[in-house]
């Protein structure tokens, strides 16, 4: 009946865009045999992103040692375009000093030259259907969407036999695809002989550094969720190829892919205030947190950044909501726990939390706070009072279905601490 979310994987300043590295596995016997894989080196390609993503939300890896990198270019991702400051692919060759993009390309050159890395997998969302015959506009040699792609053929490296590889990597695929358009093929970009673009990219500087890379790129024809289903049919491919074993926790296949990718982000805001995301209001107004706040998510998707007057919340390349603070609010660290009754149970819990009530909830009177329940109007402290749904005004929801409410608790003015009511049909 009570649901509290207590695990989140990333701490952010709210002017922080910075990628995320992300280390799963266990380590004791393989960090020599280490998979680096990289997703949103350019920022309109979601289903690479979201891919990578899910492997660290949705999988768990049981033998070997996995390094995800989901939001390689995160200023890109959240602005929706390819390379805010150019394309971040096309500056591995060189780069200079004054480039905004200098320290990013050399902590990812930093990570590809760990000397436990021996596999690097990138993932790309390309235009149309690559295909080594012309067969039509958009699925022809000069297409990149759903192929498997290698700088050249062999390399003098662990798992070095790059075009065996991936040519295995696209036979899994094809078992697997969901219409004969998106047949993936080998491409052989051949970089060395004078492919001047691939000479920049992460990739070539990987193999150039006797690091086994591969890229995967996936159609830009196809949604979000689709192309994700094939990142990660890839993924697996060549997670097995290195010998790391792994479960998950969904059916591979694109309707549970795309009920992962959508499946609710939790945000708490200097650990006193929790934003459930799902079907969020486009607009949350007085939210009691300091204007330099911190925040942790659960997806490393997620960023909050200032937007004059707001801060907007975005998953990716999708806008949840936009947040208001109450600018003269202060902090008070009275109590760190708050005692209430849910459906009759008495539940004591942490703040930034959500709970599930299928009928009706009451805070607890605390010594020296007041509760204020956002959408009961009543005079004072609010604590004390059975509230059920039907007694709360729906446009105060932070929710567009009305079922989600805020309970705030204060030592006069100052800000103690919020947690979330969702209230639930009954079963």
């Amino acid at each position: 009946m009570v649901k509290i979310f207590l695990y989140f994987f990333m701490l952010s300043n709210i002017f922080a865009l910075d990628f995320t590295i992300n280390t799963r596995g266990e380590c004791d016997k393989n960090c020599d045999n280490t998979v680096l894989v990289f997703g949103g080196i350019q920022g309109d390609e979601p289903g690479g992103f979201h891919a990578a993503s899910l492997l660290l939300t949705n999988y768990t890896f049981t033998k070997g040692k996995v390094i995800v990198v989901p939001n390689l270019a995160f200023d890109s991702i959240i602005a929706r375009n390819r390379g805010t400051n150019g394309d971040l692919n096309r500056k591995f060759a060189a780069i200079k000093d004054n480039d905004p993009d200098f320290n990013t390309i050399q902590r990812i050159k930093s990570l590809i030259l760990l000397p436990e890395v021996k596999l690097i997998v990138n993932l790309h969302d390309g235009s149309g259907y690559f295909s080594p015959k012309y067969i039509s506009k958009d699925k022809n040699p000069n297409r990149w969407g759903n192929s498997c792609i290698i700088d050249q053929k062999n390399i003098n490296a662990k798992y070095g036999n790059l075009e065996e590889i991936a040519s295995n990597t696209c036979a899994s695929i094809n078992e697997r695809l969901l219409h004969k358009l998106h047949s993936y093929h080998l491409k052989n970009t051949n970089t060395k002989d004078g492919d001047e673009e691939m000479l920049k990219s992460l990739t070539y500087f990987a193999i150039t550094n006797k690091k086994a890379a591969f890229a995967n790129e996936a159609s830009k024809d196809l949604p979000t969720h689709e192309r994700a289903y094939y990142h990660l049919i890839a993924l697996e491919s060549y997670l097995k190829a290195a010998g790391i074993e792994f479960t998950r926790d969904f059916d591979l296949n694109p309707y549970s892919v795309k009920k992962v990718i959508e499946q609710p982000i939790y945000v708490t805001l200097d650990n006193r205030f929790l934003l459930f995301l799902k079907n969020s209001r486009n607009r949350l107004n007085y939210i009691p947190v300091k204007k330099d706040f911190n925040y942790q998510a659960s997806n490393e998707l997620t960023a909050i950044y200032k937007d004059k007057n707001s801060f907007i919340v975005q998953y990716g390349n999708r806008f949840q909501t936009r947040l208001y603070l109450d600018n003269k609010i202060e902090y008070s660290n009275l109590i760190n726990k708050l005692n209430l009754n849910i459906d009759k149970q008495i539940i004591n819990t942490n703040f930034a939390t959500i709970h599930d009530a299928y009928d009706s909830f009451m805070v607890y009177p605390i010594n020296g706070a007041r509760v204020n329940i956002i959408g009961y109007n009543a005079k004072g402290d609010e604590a004390g009072i059975l509230i059920k749904k039907n007694m709360l005004q729906k446009s105060f929801s932070v929710d567009k279905n009305g079922n989600i409410y805020r309970v705030e608790v204060y030592e006069n003015d100052k800000f103690i601490g919020a947690i979330l009511i969702n209230f639930k049909d009954k079963k």
